[in-house]
């Protein structure tokens, strides 16, 4: 019985993780609306010691939690930090990497990458300053059950 239930939990976390790939990717649809802002807006990290850059783009989800994406085009990466609202990120401050929710307390942001969900491995913390992300030694592991494991050496991320 015991891994049926892990088996159903499993499958649903996936699930999950599906359906908020579909809302954050998906054009148009009335989940996800695109802010315009600044269109110079770019960011740096580093994943697993491979150094990324791209340009940022921000989104507004329907429940009001706030999405920053940074892009890189070849090899396409990305790297997403999702916070409680447009409002709380700009005013910037410490926030706790929160294991993930489709909506975000307060104080909080959850991170993603390549269309992924992660829990943080540990307590650590994001640090937004002037509408810049910062992010360093961050350990994640992916949610439901699954076994991949991201580590951030940095992310600096203007929006």
């Amino acid at each position: 019985m015991k891994k049926s239930i892990t088996t159903i939990f499993r499958n649903t976390a996936l699930a999950g993780a599906l359906l908020l790939f579909c809302a954050i990717t998906s054009c148009g649809k009335s989940e996800v609306t695109p802010d315009s802002g600044n269109t110079e807006a770019s960011g740096t990290f580093k994943i697993d010691g491979v150094e990324y850059k791209g340009k940022s783009s921000v989104q507004t989800f329907s429940n009001g939690n706030y999405s920053i994406l940074c892009e890189q085009d070849s090899p396409y990466k990305f790297i997403q930090i999702t916070f409680h609202s447009k409002a709380e990120a700009e005013k910037g401050g410490t926030f706790k990497a929160a294991e993930y929710e489709m909506n975000i307390a307060s104080g909080a942001a959850n991170i993603g990458i390549d269309g992924n969900t992660y829990d943080p491995d540990g307590d650590f913390k994001i640090t937004v300053s002037g509408k810049k992300i910062t992010l360093s030694a961050l350990k994640l592991k992916q949610t439901g059950g699954a076994s991949k494991t991201a580590s951030i050496q940095s992310a600096s991320i203007s929006f």
